[in-house]
Order: structure tokens, then C-alpha cells, then sequence
């Protein structure tokens, strides 16, 4: 993150103050932090790249919309915006029955999935196990792994208490590390 966005964040409360007074380049400013991780979490999900801007574009109307409602006392902002975010994929996900996870290929910042890997079998064989988990396993791993999101915040997102998540968490891996390892 450049040092303008880390000023940004730093800011972030008196952002959303001045967002929720109307001020609509406090918002443009809370778009420019959040516009990129949203838009790869919906593509991480939908593997489309026009459904992901599609749905990114929806987050942040529906966040402006419901911006007043937000409380900083109520927890994260970054929680609320994913949270948002997740019930559009989750509600998609409805329409459409299910969305592949398939092509990593298309997402900006792959070398996220790349750290720490050493070959494209890797890889792929990441790409297939993660494409075998449901959708709130896959959501869970995203936002702690790729989107490196604290435990709170991805237990608010996904509307779990923090112990289940944990939980889930430990056991959605070590389904993974089985998954590779057995491709």
C-alpha cells in the first residue's frame, strides 16, 4: 500500500464521518481504499470479470446508501463493506445455483497466489482444491488468507462468532492440505 493510502486509512474514521454528512469525496476517497480488494474478492468468487465489477459497483451503492446506518462503535467499516460484498455474491450464488472457481489467471494481483509456491502445478492444485469448497469455506479463506483479514472482521462478514470460525477455519485447511496433496 502506497504511503497515500496508508494516510488514508489512518483517516478512515473521519472519512466515514464526513461520508456519512453527504460529503461524496470522503466516499470517492473510502472508494479509492477499498475499490481494488472488493473488486478481487467478488472476482476470487465469480471468476467473471464483469459480474465481480458489477457486483463492486453494487457494494459501494449499497454502502453509500447505507452509510448512515454504519456505526464505528459496531465494528470495522472494512467488515461492513465486505459483508455487503458477500451477501451480493451469496444472493447471485441463489440465482445462479453455483459459480466456478476456476481462472486465478484473471485476478490483478495474483502473486498473491503465487507467494510461497513453487511450481504452476502447485498452483493449479491449489486453484482445484479451492474450487472444491462451498462458498462460505472458500469466502472464509479468501478474506483471512488472500484479503488477510483479522478473525473478527471475517467472523463479522460471514456472521460467525470468532471460536466457530477458528474452528471452520482449522478445518477448512486442513481439508485443503488433504485436497493438494492428494492431486
Amino acid at each position: 500500500m502506497d504511503s497515500i493510502k496508508c494516510a488514508l486509512m489512518d483517516d478512515l474514521a473521519d472519512l466515514i464521518t464526513r461520508a456519512q454528512k453527504g460529503e461524496k469525496d470522503a466516499f470517492g476517497q473510502i472508494y479509492e481504499l477499498f475499490h481494488k480488494r472488493i473488486y478481487r474478492y467478488c472476482l476470487f468468487n465469480t471468476q467473471a470479470s464483469e459480474t465481480a465489477q458489477d457486483l463492486c459497483q453494487e457494494t459501494f451503492f449499497r454502502a453509500w446508501k447505507s452509510l448512515s446506518t454504519f456505526s464505528q462503535k459496531g465494528g470495522s467499516f472494512q467488515a461492513y463493506i465486505f459483508r455487503i460484498a458477500r451477501n451480493l455474491i451469496i444472493d447471485l450464488s441463489r440465482k445462479k445455483k453455483e459459480l466456478p472457481l476456476e481462472n486465478y489467471d484473471q485476478v490483478d494481483d495474483r502473486q498473491v497466489l503465487e507467494e510461497g509456491l513453487e511450481k504452476q502445478d502447485d498452483i493449479k492444485k491449489v486453484r482445484n482444491a479451492l474450487s472444491k469448497l462451498d462458498g462460505i469455506e472458500r469466502q472464509i479463506i479468501i478474506l483471512r488468507y488472500f484479503e488477510e483479514m483479522t478473525t473478527a472482521e471475517v467472523a463479522k462478514v460471514v456472521g460467525l462468532r470468532e471460536g466457530a470460525l477458528r474452528v471452520r477455519t482449522h478445518r477448512i485447511l486442513k481439508k485443503l492440505k488433504e485436497q493438494i496433496e492428494t492431486a
